[in-house]
């Protein structure tokens, strides 16, 4: 790393704005490529949302094939097709193992670094920088990106603290998109982005916990339930589901598989649509089945209270929720229980609903929807089709994809993609 003190007396092939992920790859990428390249990130260190990615473990990948990454980014997935043919997860694994980096497969095909820290992930990229020397300027947050009027042509970027141009022809823009914002991720890229003519789909969270109307989430807080099936309904229609593990927060519901749903539900509350998420407590089992199982537990309970039976299906903080949306008291006898209660009963356990009010506000969001049009990109090497000489890569861009190693995957690949190509498209 060095000062940048004399940049006004370097030309550089390509700068590259943000340390992150995607800046770090693509600054190592072209500068192994023989490009001259300097990297300016605002923060006084690199990749600070890398660092708490997956807990702060980093799960970098997945093993999935392409077309189940391409799926993962919905409609606006078949644009990484090229980036993801170029890069693969099979070639990040190979590259960071290269950079000393080991791997390790865990449950749904999650690919986390052996270590099981993240910052053993930072490190090998600051190193693969510094090994294809990367002029990398901490503590620099760039402030515009300058064309040449005449030729409209990228001719530097300008710093905060106004010193002069650092000359480039070439410009990768990787700041992120709005989630996190304390990373240092705060929209400086789309607002660079936009001062050159280029349209933003309006930023909204993406994989981010959702807040419900329901009160009695706040005593349900901290509860886990696991291999749940979860239904998105809107109005009548259901348009998502998935199965998964998610947890009761003191405001709603969070966990792999509500943030996973997230993003349809997000869209839908921007339409103004009213959303709820069903819970389907026992996925293994449908209504017939699940009163057949209920008709065994009270037969075999007797006189006992409904209560400690009905703990023995679920946990028991769910307990006295469920019997009091059923209208059951906790102290009514099993022998008691009517047919219609029983058949209550079976229905709460298939179909928990709660009624989504919002999702929580994008700085608590993992990604980061919306962002660089991406019919102002061109996929096949993340050039901009209006200003020639720059490139996006990573979360600025309009993609948000599923958990599961996905969106690291993805900046990956626009940033390998972008680097590979930043120095072919300009004489």
């Amino acid at each position: 790393m060095d000062s940048g003190k004399n940049d006004s007396n370097e030309i550089f092939d390509v700068v590259v704005i943000g340390g992150g992920a995607a800046g770090m790859l693509a600054a190592g990428s072209a500068a192994e490529r023989g490009a001259r390249v300097r990297l300016l990130e605002r923060n006084a260190r690199l990749g600070r949302k890398l660092g708490i990615t997956g807990d702060g473990r980093c799960n970098l990948t997945n093993t999935g094939e392409r077309d189940e990454f391409i799926r993962s980014f919905g409609a606006n997935g078949k644009f990484l097709y090229r980036a993801f043919a170029e890069f693969s997860n099979r070639d990040l694994v190979a590259f960071f193992n290269e950079q000393g980096v080991a791997t390790k497969e865990e449950t749904g095909g999650r690919i986390f670094p052996a270590s099981d820290r993240a910052e053993s992930v930072i490190g090998a990229l600051a190193r693969y920088m510094k090994k294809h020397g990367v002029a990398v300027r901490m503590s620099s947050r760039a402030e515009r990106i300058v064309v040449d009027a005449a030729s409209e042509a990228i001719a530097g970027v300008t710093v905060e603290n106004g010193e002069a141009i650092i000359e480039t022809r070439n410009v990768i823009l990787a700041t992120g998109g709005l989630s996190y914002p304390a990373t240092g991720s705060t929209g400086d890229g789309y607002t660079m982005a936009k001062a050159l003519g280029h349209t933003i789909v309006p930023p909204r969270p993406a994989l981010v916990p959702l807040e419900t109307t329901e009160s009695f989430v706040r005593n349900l807080q901290g509860l886990s339930l696991e291999g749940v099936a979860v239904t998105v309904t809107s109005g009548r229609k259901k348009i998502a589901s998935e199965s998964g593990d998610m947890i009761f927060t003191h405001y709603g519901v969070s966990g792999p598989v509500i943030l996973s749903l997230s993003g349809i539900v997000v869209e839908r509350l921007d339409r103004k649509e009213s959303v709820t998420v069903s819970i389907n407590l026992k996925p293994a089992l449908d209504r017939a089945g699940l009163e057949e199982l209920l008709i065994g537990e009270f037969a075999g309970a007797g006189g006992k209270h409904i209560g400690p039976v009905i703990r023995g299906l679920v946990p028991k903080a769910l307990v006295p929720v469920l019997l009091k949306a059923g209208g059951i008291s906790e102290e009514k006898r099993c022998s008691q229980i009517t047919s219609a209660e029983r058949k209550l009963l079976a229905g709460l356990l298939a179909d928990f609903r709660l009624t989504v009010k919002r999702p929580r506000p994008i700085a608590e969001a993992i990604v980061t929807r919306g962002g660089i049009d991406l019919k102002e990109v061109d996929p096949r090497t993340m050039e901009s089709k209006k200003v020639k000489g720059l490139y996006f890569c990573g979360e600025m861009l309009d993609i948000d994809g599923g958990t599961g190693g996905y969106n690291l995957q993805a900046a990956f690949s626009t940033a390998r993609l972008a680097a590979a190509n930043v120095l072919t498209s300009r004489p």
